[in-house]
């Protein structure tokens, strides 16, 4: 009997017992299952599930070889770590990103060149750098300072290039301020027009509401007029050639007073330095940027013992947050949660390419993919970022675009130009003598380890039409199934949750 992929989905749910549902209803439901599911997940994979994006056959023997908390201290310092590969492969966006903002003004196509040059990077450092827990903090980050806007592309590319990704495993004191003082952040959130005479809150608020403190966390209407009247004069213009500067013309030097400290009148960019030091050391600071990172790296609801305890690491430290992620992740409650968070659009798209050991020859057609999952880098338009827990992403739409791209990517798998990339699973799966042997070698290389046997089990069914595990491979065999195998694995709620 020959086993279609619709045959398959229907196989996963009549072992789980449900019978009578439409395949998009099925992928739907039967996500959240593999949540109980991952008992049998090796700690080591855990790990790297959640600081890169996706295991590679070379860092699941890496950390094999090193050792969870030996790999992890590497990650922590990625200066350690030689990714010239992938400085050649982004030399050419980095060319551009790296140009004074004079000589980008003067580009010829300037706004394609620039968006290829913010997106490429994004995308290629993320699929192939070593320094994986650096990229997952550059997107923490990123989302946490989110700016967006065509009207900003050109102090974006300094943005997320330097201000954000230099400072992404450093101290936050001084990642909080090289974000106040970009000018892509002075200009999304109008602080560039913030003056003595017409205050203007919008920086203020978001600095309190989603940099800091938390939405209603300990200030009020007061301090947030406060924090904008001490922030008035930090500005940018196109005059300036898109640098900051700070206007004493246009700052409000009265007194002020902040969370019940005085900021004493004459003063000028102090005000502003104050507020961002009294804002760092404010324990409410410590439990939300907490909680965000244990949301991004544990689960949707973390325990609260743990977002107290990494408060107390990075009040203890000053806000460097290597020690924060230090601790978080050799925690015993990171470990006990491995398949408790889904893979957002974008990191499931680049789990599914290094799964597959794909290569992209079209950076267009890659972006287009991430458009129809709904994860396009930076073009999420509030300041909130895009959504960090599952249920914003588990629609319908959304779920059956994650299957159907993980088909997208591995039936393409003759070595050729196929929707932009380039996969060769034929060279990646060896010479397996059996179904039962092809399987585990996909297991292996789609989920870093090999899975139980009962969840195998659908996976063998499909690539044997029904003929058991000692089916023999045939070239025929493969030409049918090899491509189709991984898709289904990359569609299957164990890959989806982490």
């Amino acid at each position: 009997m020959t086993l279609s992929r619709r045959s398959f989905l229907h196989i996963g749910l009549a072992t789980a017992g449900v019978t009578g549902v439409s395949s998009a209803a099925a992928l739907h439901w039967s996500l959240p299952q593999a949540q109980a599911n991952t008992a049998g997940i090796p700690t080591n994979i855990h790990l790297l599930n959640r600081i890169s994006f996706g295991p590679t056959p070379e860092e699941v023997t890496a950390i094999d070889q090193m050792g969870y908390d030996a790999y992890l201290e590497q990650q922590l310092n990625p200066e350690q770590i030689d990714d010239g590969a992938t400085d050649a492969l982004i030399r050419p966006y980095n060319a551009v990103l790296n140009l004074p903002l004079a000589t980008l003004w003067r580009l010829a196509n300037l706004e394609y060149r620039l968006t290829t040059a913010l997106y490429g990077a994004a995308i290629l450092r993320a699929l192939h750098s070593k320094r994986q827990l650096l990229e997952r903090m550059v997107e923490f980050w990123s989302d946490h300072f989110n700016v967006a806007g065509e009207e900003i592309l050109l102090p974006m590319a300094r943005y997320y290039n330097r201000d954000i990704r230099n400072n992404a495993l450093g101290n936050f004191r001084a990642l909080l301020l090289a974000t106040a003082k970009s000018p892509a952040m002075l200009i999304y959130l109008d602080n560039y027009v913030n003056i003595a005479e017409h205050p203007n809150e919008n920086y203020a608020r978001e600095l309190l509401e989603l940099h800091t403190m938390g939405a209603d966390n300990g200030y009020t209407e007061a301090d947030v007029e406060n924090v904008a009247r001490a922030f008035t004069g930090w500005t940018t213009s196109e005059e300036s050639g898109y640098q900051f500067w700070f206007n004493t013309s246009q700052h409000d030097s009265d007194t002020k007073q902040v969370l019940g400290q005085t900021l004493p009148a004459g003063r000028g960019i102090e005000d502003g330095l104050h507020i961002i030091d009294m804002l760092v050391r404010h324990p409410a600071t410590a439990q939300y940027i907490s909680r965000k990172l244990c949301i991004k790296f544990v689960s949707d609801q973390p325990p609260q013992s743990l977002v107290d305890s990494t408060a107390a690491v990075f009040q203890a430290n000053d806000g460097e947050i290597k020690p924060v992620l230090r601790h978080l992740f050799t925690s015993n409650a990171f470990k006990a949660a491995a398949g408790q968070k889904l893979r957002r659009p974008f990191t499931f798209y680049i789990a599914a390419l290094r799964a597959a050991g794909a290569s992209i020859i079209n950076l267009g057609s890659s972006y287009e993919h991430l458009q129809v999952l709904g994860q396009p880098p930076y073009a999420w338009l509030p300041p909130n970022g895009y959504p960090a827990t599952a249920t914003p992403w588990m629609t319908t739409n959304g779920l059956l675009a994650r299957w159907n791209g993980g088909m997208a990517i591995t039936e393409g798998t003759h070595g050729g130009d196929y929707t932009g990339l380039r996969v060769n699973l034929h060279t990646r799966i060896g010479n397996p003598a059996t179904v039962g042997d092809l399987v585990s070698t996909a297991s292996q290389q789609v989920f870093g380890y090999v899975l139980p046997q009962a969840e195998l089990a659908p996976f063998i069914r499909y690539a044997s039409d029904d003929g058991g595990a000692e089916t023999p491979v045939t070239h025929t065999l493969l030409s049918r199934k090899l491509g189709t195998l991984y898709g289904l694995m990359i569609a299957s709620p164990t890959f989806q949750w982490r």
